[in-house]
Parts: C-alpha cells; sequence; structure tokens
C-alpha cells in the first residue's frame, strides 16, 4: 500500500540519485579535464584561462540539465493537475472543493448545474446556507456549524447526510452528501475537504408518492368494496330491472379496483426497476375506442366524443399503453364537470401519432375539492401513465387553452 512515508522516501531516492549523478559527472569532469590540461600545457596562464572556461563550461551544461529537469518535472505535475481537474469536472455527482479557510475553493460543472449557480468559489457556509436554504429533510433549518463539511475539518471521516436545499423559489433539491478531510499525515490539518452531493430527489419524490398513493389506495378500497357487498346483497331481493342496476354497480366498482390494482403493480414495479414491457404492433385506432368505451361504463355513461383519424399501428405493449390510455381518460373524467363532454382526439403528425384527451377543467375553487376527493392518487396515475408513454419513446403533456386542458399522449408509428 502506497503511504506518505513511501512517497517521502520515494521522493528522497531520486533527489539523492540525481545529485549523486551530478556529482559524480562533475567530478569525472574535473579530474579528466585536468590530466588532459597539465599533459599538454605548460604555461600557467594559458592554464588558468582554460580552467576558467572550463567551470564556466560546467556551470552551462548544470544550467541545462537543470533546465530540462525542472521543465519534464514541471509539466509531468501541471499534467497531474490537468488530469485531476478533468477527472472531478467528469463526475456526474457535485462535487465541492474547501480549502483551509473552510470556503469553497473549486466546483465542478455539475455542481454549479444542480445549485444553479455559476460562481461557488469563495462562499462560506453561513452565504451557502443562505443562498440554498439548507434544512434537513424534516424541513428544519440545518446550523452552519452541522454542515459536513465543516465538521470533517475536526471530526474523523467521512460524514454523510441527507438535505434539502432550494436553488430557486419553488423548486426542492434532496442532496445525498458525503465530505472527506484530505490530510497530508494523520495529525495535521487538512489541506482541502471534498465534499461530494449526490442528487436524489426524483427518487425521493417518487418514494413520497408511492407512500402516499398506498395510503390512499388502502383507504380508497373501502368505498368499491362496500357499495360492491350492498349492491351484492340488494341483487337477489331486486326485481329486474333493480338487479340490472346493481349489477352495473358492481361491475363499475369492480373495473375501480381492477385500474387501482394494476397502477399499484406498475407503480411497485417501476420503484424496483423491474417493468418490463412484452410490445407487438397494435392497431392503436380499435385500442382507444375500446379503453374509451371501457372508461365511460366504469364511471356510469359520461359523454365522450371521438374524433379518430385513421388507425395508425405502433410498436408497443398493448396491456401497458391501454392502462396509461385508461388513466388519461379517468384523470380527464375526474377533474371536468359530470355535464361536459369529454373529446378523444387522434390523428398522425409526420412519423408520431397523437392521441389528444380534452376536457372542459372545472373551476379553480372546486378542483381543491375534486382531488381531495380522488384520494387513489391522480398523482400515482399520471406518473404511471408517464412513465409508460416515456418507455414506449413517446411524451405525454398537458396543453391548456382558455377553460380546456388537453393531454397529449404522442407515439412513434411503424413506418
Amino acid at each position: 500500500m502506497f503511504t506518505e512515508k513511501t512517497r517521502n522516501f520515494s521522493a528522497r531516492g531520486i533527489a539523492s540519485t540525481v545529485a549523486a549523478a551530478f556529482g559524480a559527472i562533475g567530478l569525472l569532469w574535473v579530474l579528466v579535464s585536468d590530466i588532459v590540461l597539465y599533459a599538454f600545457v605548460d604555461d600557467p596562464v594559458l592554464i588558468a584561462r582554460i580552467e576558467t572556461a572550463k567551470g564556466w563550461t560546467f556551470v552551462a551544461i548544470g544550467a541545462v540539465l537543470v533546465y530540462f529537469i525542472t521543465v519534464r518535472a514541471a509539466d509531468q505535475l501541471a499534467r497531474d493537475r490537468a488530469t485531476i481537474k478533468a477527472v472531478v469536472e467528469s463526475i456526474a455527482d457535485g462535487v465541492l472543493l474547501l480549502g483551509r479557510d473552510r470556503r469553497i475553493q473549486d466546483a465542478n460543472p455539475a455542481a454549479k448545474q444542480m445549485l444553479g449557480c455559476g460562481d461557488l468559489a469563495g462562499m462560506g457556509v453561513e452565504e451557502f446556507s443562505r443562498r440554498f436554504r439548507v434544512s434537513y429533510p424534516n424541513g428544519a433549518v440545518l446550523p452552519v456549524d452541522k454542515f459536513i463539511s465543516q465538521r470533517v475539518f475536526d471530526e474523523a471521516g467521512p460524514l454523510s447526510h441527507k438535505i434539502i436545499a432550494y436553488p430557486e423559489p419553488g423548486r426542492e433539491l434532496v442532496i445525498s452528501a458525503k465530505a472527506a478531510a484530505v490530510r497530508m499525515t494523520l495529525d495535521e490539518a487538512p489541506e482541502l475537504v471534498v465534499s461530494v452531493m449526490h442528487d436524489i430527489t426524483a427518487a425521493t419524490q417518487f418514494d413520497r408518492l408511492r407512500d402516499d398513493f398506498f395510503a390512499a389506495a388502502a383507504h380508497s378500497l373501502k368505498t368499491p368494496v362496500a357499495v360492491i357487498k350492498t349492491n351484492a346483497e340488494i341483487v337477489p331481493l331486486a326485481d329486474t330491472a333493480g338487479a340490472a342496476v346493481a349489477a352495473a354497480a358492481i361491475t363499475r366498482q369492480c373495473d375501480r379496483i381492477d385500474l387501482l390494482m394494476q397502477n399499484l403493480l406498475v407503480l411497485a414495479r417501476v420503484g424496483g426497476n423491474s417493468l418490463q414491457l412484452y410490445p407487438t404492433d397494435v392497431d392503436l385506432g380499435p385500442l382507444v375506442e375500446r379503453v374509451v368505451q371501457q372508461q365511460v361504463a366504469a364511471v356510469g355513461g359520461r359523454q365522450v366524443k371521438c374524433d379518430l383519424v385513421g388507425s395508425p399501428r405502433v410498436h408497443a405493449d398493448e396491456e401497458r399503453l391501454a392502462l396509461a390510455l385508461r388513466n388519461v381518460v379517468d384523470s380527464a373524467f375526474r377533474l371536468s364537470t359530470p355535464e361536459s363532454p369529454i373529446l378523444v382526439l387522434m390523428s398522425q403528425q409526420g412519423h408520431d401519432v397523437q392521441v389528444g384527451v380534452r376536457r372542459t377543467s372545472i373551476a379553480a375553487g372546486q378542483l381543491d375539492a375534486a382531488l381531495a376527493a380522488a384520494a387513489d392518487g391522480l398523482g400515482a396515475s399520471r406518473l404511471v401513465a408517464t412513465t409508460i408513454i416515456e418507455s414506449h419513446g413517446g411524451t405525454l403533456r398537458d396543453e391548456a387553452a382558455g377553460a380546456e386542458t388537453t393531454a397529449w399522449m404522442r407515439l412513434p408509428v411503424l413506418s
């Protein structure tokens, strides 16, 4: 293992070797040149002049050797520094380098992009805390003396913690940070502190959404189960018309449970990076019509108009794509007034097909109540739909125009 003692020994060994070689060469130069000089020259004045010239020649040769050795060492040092800098700048995680004054000396591009700040050099911990409003995951302000980049100057490291920063209003950044001190010896003060920041915002938000969805799903299952139980008790006692109504109610609630369970399964697989697709060539037109009809039946006959141009074919997992469509249509039902119609559009745009679900949005004052009523998680169903569409090489986005909002799904078509 390479240690500080080994490094010092190697440096002294190289320096001693160079000095010994230079001394040996100088001694040989003096002895050989003196022997030759005294063998062929008898004039004392000439001997003195030649010896002076020998001395200056030796100085010149020594200067040239020192120059080349210094240039080579400086070039190697410059290459090493450039390599280290390139390595740090190529790291995908944010890296902050703090000097002995405990201020940021340098930051790699990933750190600047993550924090949305192009000039971090010279920033101290107080300014950093104020600028990014750093806090614990529970929202409590993180004291400046608790920053691991400061503690590691005095404590054995590496240290790690999870923090939340706010680079700009409305943007939450969840960071898993680690810090370690660079010391030449264990009993010396750190020459440098390296703090590495890993952005875990997406993973944290997914975990929150998944937990909320699981809790909401357990709650929302109570309603369809209660409806099914009630109607199941009515069916044997009801007349033909009443039995049909009860059966339709049972079917709708079973469809609701089916949609909920499918979203739960996909969400669990997305969290475990185990979502598997089984794509085939699918006629999109019939699939859209079937999903719309199923969702209309599931909510009890909402008015839906379809304007489907052609029937482009896509390479997709039909079951997963149907689930994404169900989620988008279901969200349109729940975020629009019952009397307003839903318009489903489809058309080919170049090499892509666009499927749009247009709704008349409910008033802003009623939106919070609608979201609260959707206990099984509109956010999670949207995440499932987005994940499925994007895994097929497409996109899902909303487009608002006045009171109307259209959810556009874009997918590549088979050529």
